[in-house]
C-alpha cells in the first residue's frame, strides 16, 4: 500500500469557504471504489475516514480528507484512464445510432440561441457534440459506420515505433487512403454548414486526460478529427462563444471556480450537467447540490434550472442548468422560468 494517500481539504474547492456543515453520509461501494481499493490495496475502514460535509457558503458536498492529487491522477490515469461512460457514448451513437440521452436539451437551445460558436470542456462525448454531428450530416446507417471505422483506421496507422521502415511507408500511404476517405465521406454527406466547435482542455489530475484512449486512441484525438474541432487550453482571449458546455466535467477539476468563471467570461451562454449525490461517493472530491444555484444567483448570474424541463428519465439524482452574465440572454428563456 502506497503511504500519503490523503490529505486534508480544508478550505471549499469552489468558493474558499472554511465553513462547513457535517452530513449524514452512507458508505455505497460502487466498480470505481472497487477497482481503487484493489488497486491502492486499501480497505473500506479507511474509505469511511472521508466524512461529507457541505460549505455553507455555496453549498456543494466535499470529502474530507480525500485522496492526494499524486493518487488523484493515478486514479485518473491508471486506475481508470479510460473514460468508460464518455467512450460508450460514441461507441453507441455509431453502432447503434444511439445519442447520449440529454432529454430535450438540444432541442431546447437549438431554438432558442443561434449557434455559431459551440464549446465544451474536456471529455468530448458527455455533451452535445454527438447531436451537432447528427445535425449537420445525413442520417444514414453505412455512413456512420464508414466514418467511424475510417477513423480509427487512420489515427490507428500513424502508429508505427518499433515498425520496419518498409512497414512504415506502408502504414504512411494507408493513412493517406484513410484521410481521403474520411474527408470524402463528410464532404458527401454533409446537409447544412457546419458550426465552430471548440474543446478547452487542462491536465487536471482529477479528469480523464493523457490515457482516456479507445484501440490506442485518446478521445481528444479522435474528436478532432470525427468532429472537426479545436482543441484549445484556458489561456485564450477575447474569444466570442454562443454556448460553453460542461457536461460532467466541473466535478473533475481543482479548480471548478476558474473553469466555471472563464465559461462565463468567455460565452453567452453556460450549460452545466453534473452530479446531485447528497450521498457523494468517494470517487468523487466534491458534487454540486441545488444550493449551488441561489449560491450563483447571489452572485446576480442568472440561472435557470433545465433538470425538470427537458423531460429526461434519470436514472441517478442528476441536475442541469443554463446560466449567463446577461439579463437579456435569460429573457429568450423567460418562459421557462
Amino acid at each position: 500500500m502506497e503511504k500519503n494517500i490523503f490529505q486534508k481539504y480544508n478550505k471549499c474547492v469552489f468558493c474558499k469557504s472554511s465553513n462547513w456543515t457535517k452530513k449524514k453520509q452512507f458508505f455505497q461501494e460502487n466498480f470505481y471504489i472497487k477497482a481503487i481499493k484493489s488497486d491502492l490495496k486499501i480497505s473500506d475502514y479507511q474509505l469511511k475516514k472521508m466524512k461529507v460535509y457541505e460549505c455553507r457558503k455555496c453549498h456543494i458536498l466535499q470529502n474530507n480528507p480525500w485522496f492526494t492529487k499524486d493518487i488523484s491522477r493515478k486514479i485518473y490515469s491508471n486506475i481508470y484512464g479510460q473514460h468508460n461512460r464518455s467512450w460508450s457514448n460514441l461507441i453507441n451513437f455509431f453502432k447503434k445510432e444511439k445519442l447520449p440521452d440529454h432529454g430535450l436539451l438540444f432541442n431546447l437551445i437549438s431554438k432558442k440561441i443561434k449557434i455559431k460558436n459551440y464549446a465544451e470542456y474536456n471529455a468530448p462525448f458527455m455533451g452535445l457534440f454527438l447531436n451537432f454531428f447528427k445535425d449537420e450530416y445525413k442520417n444514414n446507417k453505412n455512413f456512420y459506420k464508414d466514418i467511424f471505422k475510417n477513423t480509427i483506421n487512420y489515427l490507428a496507422s500513424r502508429q508505427v515505433a518499433g515498425e520496419s521502415k518498409k512497414n512504415q511507408k506502408t502504414s504512411f500511404d494507408r493513412s493517406r487512403y484513410f484521410l481521403e476517405k474520411i474527408n470524402f465521406l463528410k464532404k458527401t454527406n454533409l446537409k447544412k454548414k457546419r458550426i465552430n466547435k471548440f474543446l478547452f482542455v487542462d491536465n487536471s489530475s482529477l479528469a480523464w486526460g493523457q490515457n482516456d484512449n479507445y484501440k490506442s486512441i485518446n478521445s481528444r484525438t479522435f474528436s478532432s478529427e470525427l468532429f472537426d474541432l479545436k482543441i484549445k487550453e484556458f489561456n485564450q482571449k477575447n474569444l466570442k462563444l454562443d454556448v460553453f458546455g460542461i457536461f460532467h466535467t466541473l466535478d473533475h477539476t481543482f479548480h471548478p471556480s476558474k473553469i466555471f468563471d472563464f465559461a462565463l467570461k468567455n460565452s453567452k451562454y453556460v450549460i452545466v450537467y453534473c452530479h446531485k449525490n447528497e450521498n457523494l461517493s468517494k470517487q468523487h472530491l466534491f458534487s454540486l447540490t441545488e444550493g449551488f444555484l441561489k449560491y450563483l444567483n447571489k452572485k446576480k448570474i442568472h440561472v435557470i434550472d433545465l433538470t425538470n424541463i427537458i423531460q429526461k428519465i434519470y436514472r441517478s439524482p442528476e441536475l442541469y442548468f443554463l446560466c449567463t452574465k446577461q439579463k437579456k440572454y435569460i429573457n429568450k428563456f423567460k418562459e421557462l422560468i
